[in-house]
């Protein structure tokens, strides 16, 4: 994916608000979204939200096209993605999306391709 990815205003104050919630523990769920374009947050049953770790059993995930990517937060002002990060991005998507604190805004959201190149995240009021 070459352009910049977008979001919509709802998915990006869902992904905020629960980073903030669940912090000192880690949020985690999948992208749901259409071309270059995140519309939705898909919390997967039984992910495990923990301190300085998260994660989705794989078998809970389900068998979607819409699912593009995953989003996770990091307990710091760090939202450069970890080794373990990078294995999980090249497995499930092609937008992946680290949240630092103290989760305010896009500004504390970095967004990665699959490979954990860095891409432009741009907030979209409505689907068009």
């Amino acid at each position: 994916m070459k352009g910049p990815v977008y979001i919509l205003e709802d998915a990006l104050e869902l992904i905020l608000g629960a980073s903030r919630e669940l912090y000192p523990r880690e949020f985690i769920a999948m992208l749901r979204g259409e071309g270059d374009t995140i519309t939705e947050i898909l919390v997967i049953p039984e992910s495990l939200y923990g301190e300085g770790f998260s994660s989705i059993r794989s078998y809970h995930i389900p068998l979607d096209k819409t699912i593009i990517g995953s989003v996770h937060s990091h307990p710091s002002r760090n939202n450069k993605p970890s080794e373990e990060d990078l294995i999980h991005f090249s497995q499930s998507g092609r937008i992946h999306l680290i949240v630092r604190q103290p989760a305010l805004d896009i500004g504390d959201i970095a967004c990665y391709d699959s490979t954990g190149r860095i891409m432009q995240l741009l907030k979209k009021t409505k689907r068009q």
